[in-house]
């Protein structure tokens, strides 16, 4: 059992730097650090998962700090650790939600928007619609519990106190994050496609027919082509979201390697 009576300072110290590396990572986590679970909810596993990490890291040995300044530094540092760790598992979120977008506008729903309560903001409908659909993914998938996972496996190269954040990091995390933008595009390819052809054979049809309104009936055509085509490639959306949450997943790895010591 965890005991702050029986602790000294440097367990507490570890349970600090512990706690924050979570907090951090509990602030950018999807499902997990979302703005509808429960404050308290949040609060109690961050302590609950804080002081199992300190039994299962009772072997590390940690420098005393100090100052304050040194201590507000390595705070900060596993602030961030924890919060990287989150926005790697939330890439994928904000890329299904920029391919609904861009699917949304390539269909004529681009006014047609819903308040996301994650983020304050208004998004697209059909954005919003592939959010849910990612969501639902990364639950069968056990992306929660990848996400504590990756947390504990943090520490086999990050310890406590040993974090070295410098500009490599800021480089991969610009590189994974252009993925959102491929993803995206994958996404709304079959859409964009369709789409395409489909104001093709509109225009086609107005040339030989000039008495045909297509701004009339096209608006609701393309309506009617894009969900259909959305509905049909449902399967390839999954398949492609599920191989990104592997590859982002084993990437995780590359990153703690240039945060860490080892």
């Amino acid at each position: 059992m965890f005991d702050f009576i029986q602790y000294g300072p440097a367990k507490l110290q570890l349970f600090l730097l512990i706690l924050l590396r979570l907090g951090g990572l509990f602030l950018m986590a999807p499902i997990l650090g979302h703005r509808m679970m429960p404050k308290a909810a949040k609060f109690g596993m961050v302590i609950l998962i804080s002081m199992i990490m300190v039994v299962a890291l009772d072997s590390v040995e940690i420098s005393p700090v100090s100052s304050l300044w040194e201590l507000a530094g390595l705070a900060l540092k596993e602030i961030l650790v924890g919060a990287i760790i989150g926005l790697f598992f939330q890439l994928i979120f904000y890329a299904a939600q920029t391919g609904g977008s861009i699917i949304g506008y390539q269909v004529g729903l681009a006014i047609a928007t819903e308040f996301d309560p994650n983020t304050s903001s208004q998004v697209s409908i059909i954005g919003r619609f592939w959010y849910i659909i990612a969501t639902l993914l990364f639950l069968a998938l056990d992306g929660h519990h990848m996400i504590i996972r990756a947390f504990a496996d943090s520490y086999a190269v990050i310890p406590p106190a040993g974090v070295a954040i410098d500009g490599e990091v800021g480089n991969l995390i610009i590189r994974y994050s252009a993925y959102v933008f491929v993803i995206a595009l994958k996404l709304a390819a079959p859409v964009m496609i369709t789409l395409f052809l489909t104001d093709v054979a509109m225009g086609t049809i107005t040339k030989t027919m000039p008495s045909f309104n297509v701004f009339f009936v096209g608006f609701p055509i393309k309506i009617s082509v894009g969900l259909a085509v959305i509905a049909l490639s449902l399967p390839i959306a999954v398949y492609v979201l599920e191989k990104y949450l592997g590859f982002l997943d084993q990437e995780l790895k590359v990153m703690f390697l240039s945060m860490g010591k080892a």
